[in-house]
């Protein structure tokens, strides 16, 4: 820990950071969608806050295992408004604030429990600019944006998830901020040089007042060719939002200071850096550290650092776990299997992207973050596919290797428009339509979205429930290393894995295709011996097992078993010795 003015905070430099003290900037100033103010007391100024653990405080303990949680993913502004709703804009409009806000959240918090997920993902909180309801275009770094609430209510959130036995991962926005500054010459356009560009004369209005020099952002211009790699790495997001400078060491220390205030003032249990692969690796490694060891300081010894690094290739999200992060977004093997669980490849693809993953991650692929869809993703379950193509996404998610991620609304059967299976397409583009209301009294609905998005008595709802109940109860389907045993080369069907963990192993069988298929599983694995289907026990039990002969068994369209040794069979028969 650094001393600092007024307070105390990371630096790994180990030198304290010196606060210059310039004029508060305006945050409405420059040009673009307006700003509101933010809240009575919420700092201006980094050296006007303090990183020291207030006396007496007790901060809720991490878990032992992340691969052991569920997390479930919400944008804020779509789950749950409290009423008068504060909406800004066309409630309609996609594009719009919709007025879901975080006491909103807070009354919704017994829903996920139901549910079963374990931890809730937020979108980011930091004050915002009016077009920007999801949260990705910070203007004041320390400031929760008036429209979702104040700070007492995120912690009053937080506090109530801890209670309600969940843990709460904040999305914490870093790589760079919203439209906080012109360039001189009036273009947004890739400058092309390695010299940055220069600030318009109205300046930088961005808070803490420490962020608002030329020093802290890139200004090298917007991204306009995701394959140049100079670009990718220096650019400014589209479009208009500034890159930080996180190859600037002090930029670093202060964006470092920023994160662990966070931790401090509300008790969060683990934080998402939105974007990483345009920020500087060594920016990363210095904030994995200082967060873990800030956060082990105050009790939590196991706090998670979740990168998000929306690239294809394995290798390349892999090696940022050498730069500290204790997990990360699973993207390429996404993109891998989409096809096939759709029943638009053979299931062979299924086993083909786990052995592509398996050899990158290595002993970290189980700390890889799974999901079918997300907030940058059409929705899985498309208009027209039959509802039980989703049961078996889900299944798939929840049952193999690594964490699994769902994103709000998908236990309730939400579907997407657009019939495309590629994973992003900027002619038909995932959002606004991937970001329904979930509340009943939201305007921007589809015909599967409509109505209360929290009833608990949908097919959806209760299949998810059960599948997490499940995952829940065996440890292998939480920890097990993971074996593929069978997958069908020729078009949609069976793809079978086993899950195997000492105190027990799972056969979990899936099929994608829309009709039976046969499985004549000879391979010598476990679990051995006569086998129950754990998932539905009134099914017929399968013939054989593996290791007691061929296991021989119909899957029907679309069925997903999970077999392990039958506990009757294990039972000491009467009179046994």
């Amino acid at each position: 820990m650094t001393s600092r003015a007024g307070g105390t905070g990371p630096a790994s430099s180990g030198m304290p950071i010196v606060i210059t003290m310039i004029e508060s900037p305006d945050p409405s100033r420059n040009a673009g969608p307006s700003v509101p103010a933010p809240e009575s007391g919420a700092p201006e100024s980094i050296a006007a806050t303090s990183l020291q653990k207030p006396a007496g405080r007790r901060y809720h303990p991490s878990p032992e295992d992340w691969r052991a949680e569920i997390f479930y993913s919400i944008v804020t502004d779509r789950f749950q408004a409290t009423e008068p709703i504060a909406a800004e804009g066309d409630r309609a409009d996609g594009t719009s604030r919709h007025g879901g806000d975080l006491r909103g959240l807070t009354s919704r918090l017994g829903y996920v429990r139901d549910l079963g997920a374990t931890t809730v993902q937020l979108s980011p909180v930091a004050l915002n600019g009016s077009d920007a309801y999801h949260g990705y275009a910070p203007r004041h770094f320390m400031a929760v944006d008036p429209r979702l609430g104040e700070l007492a209510e995120l912690r009053r959130l937080v506090d109530t998830a801890h209670r309600l036995g969940l843990r709460v991962v904040l999305d914490l926005v870093l790589n760079h901020a919203g439209p906080v500054f012109d360039y001189a010459d009036g273009s947004n356009a890739w400058k092309g040089t390695r010299q940055a560009a220069d600030v318009a004369a109205n300046g930088i209005a961005v808070l803490p007042i420490e962020l608002a020099s030329p020093q802290h952002f890139s200004r090298r211009g917007v991204i306009d060719d995701w394959e140049d790699t100079d670009q990718e790495t220096q650019g400014d997001f589209p479009p208009d939002y500034r890159r930080l400078a996180t190859e600037n060491p002090r930029t670093r220390e202060l964006l470092q200071y920023i994160a662990c205030w966070w931790i401090k003032e509300t008790d969060i249990d683990g934080v998402r850096l939105d974007a990483i692969r345009h920020m500087d690796r060594t920016f990363i490694r210095d904030l994995s550290s200082a967060v873990k060891n800030y956060a082990r300081s105050l009790g939590k010894a196991n706090f998670a650092v979740i990168g998000e690094h929306a690239s294809s290739d394995d290798t390349l999200i892999a090696s940022c776990f050498e730069s500290g992060v204790s997990a990360m977004y699973n993207y390429g093997e996404y993109r891998r299997q989409n096809r096939a669980l759709h029943g638009c490849g053979p299931a062979r693809l299924l086993e083909h992207s786990f052995e592509i993953a398996a050899k990158a991650f290595g002993g970290d692929h189980g700390f890889t973050v799974r999901f079918i869809d997300n907030h940058d993703l059409y929705r899985f379950l498309r208009d027209g596919e039959p509802l039980e193509r989703l049961r078996v996404g889900l299944a798939f998610v929840l049952f193999s290797l690594g964490i699994p991620m769902l994103y709000y609304g998908t236990e309730r059967g939400f579907r997407q428009a657009s019939g495309r299976l590629d994973p992003e397409n900027l002619a038909d583009p995932a959002d606004p339509g991937n970001r329904e209301d979930m509340f009943a009294a939201g305007k921007f609905v589809s015909a599967s979205s409509a109505g209360d998005g929290f009833d608990r008595s949908s097919p959806a709802f209760g299949w998810t429930r059960r599948l997490i109940e499940i995952r829940r109860r065996h440890a292998a389907l939480r920890f097990g290393e993971q074996e593929v045993v069978f997958s069908d080369p020729g078009g949609p069907g069976i793809y079978a894995f086993v899950r195997r963990h000492r105190e027990g192993s799972a056969l979990v069988v899936l099929n994608t295709a829309d009709r039976a298929r046969r499985l004549d599983l000879s391979a010598d694995v476990e679990p051995r011996g006569p086998l129950v289907d754990i998932l539905d026990p009134g099914l017929p039990a399968p013939v054989g097992g593996p290791g007691d002969g061929p296991l021989r068994m119909t899957v029907p369209p679309f069925g997903v078993s999970v077999l392990m040794q039958d506990p009757e069979h294990l039972k000491p028969r009467p009179g046994a010795q």
